[in-house]
C-alpha cells in the first residue's frame, strides 16, 4: 500500500514539475500565435471572410481551451494536496482523478470540433496545404525538444560526475 502511495505521489510531481516546466505566458505566446497566424493566412491565400471565420473560431476555442486548462489545473492541485495526506485511499482520490479525466476528454472533443470547424472553412486545397503546414510545424517541435533533451542529459552527467 505504502508503495502504490509513494508511486502515485512521485507521478503527480513528476507531472506537475513537467507541466510546470512548460509554462510560458499568454502574451508571448499570442505574439509568436499572431506571427504564425498571419503567414499562413498567406501561404493559404485565404478571402477576407475566411480569416474572420478562423480568426472568430480560434478566438471562442481558445477561450473555451482556457477555461478547461484552468479548471485541470485546479483540480492537479487538489490532488496533489490530496495525495500529501499519508491516510488518504485510492477511492478517496477516484472522484478527483475522474474530474480531471473528464476535464481532459473535453480539451480532446474541443481540439476536433475545432478541426471540422476548420475543415470547413478552407477548401479541401487549403486544408491540405493546412496539414502539411502543421506536420512540418510539428516536426520542428520534435526537434527542439530532442535538441533540449540532449542538452539536458549532458547537465545530468555533469551533476553525477
Amino acid at each position: 500500500m505504502n508503495k502504490t502511495k509513494s508511486i502515485i505521489i512521485g507521478l503527480a510531481v513528476v507531472f506537475l514539475m513537467v507541466s510546470a516546466g512548460y509554462a510560458e505566458t499568454q502574451s508571448e505566446c499570442q505574439q509568436r500565435g499572431d506571427r504564425h497566424k498571419g503567414r499562413i493566412f498567406k501561404e493559404l491565400n485565404l478571402t477576407q471572410e475566411q480569416q474572420k471565420k478562423l480568426e472568430e473560431n480560434q478566438k471562442a476555442q481558445r477561450e473555451e481551451m482556457t477555461k478547461l486548462r484552468s479548471a485541470i489545473k485546479e483540480k492537479q492541485a487538489k490532488l496533489q494536496e490530496e495525495l500529501k495526506n499519508i491516510a488518504v485511499t485510492r477511492a478517496a482520490v477516484e472522484p478527483l482523478v475522474n474530474e480531471i479525466k473528464s476535464l481532459q476528454a473535453q480539451l480532446i472533443e474541443l481540439r476536433i470540433k475545432g478541426i471540422f470547424t476548420v475543415k470547413k472553412i478552407l477548401t479541401p486545397e487549403q486544408f491540405a496545404k493546412f496539414q502539411q503546414m502543421m506536420e512540418k510545424r510539428g516536426e520542428g517541435r520534435k526537434g527542439r525538444f530532442k535538441n533540449w533533451h540532449g542538452r539536458r542529459k549532458g547537465m545530468d552527467s555533469k551533476i553525477q560526475n
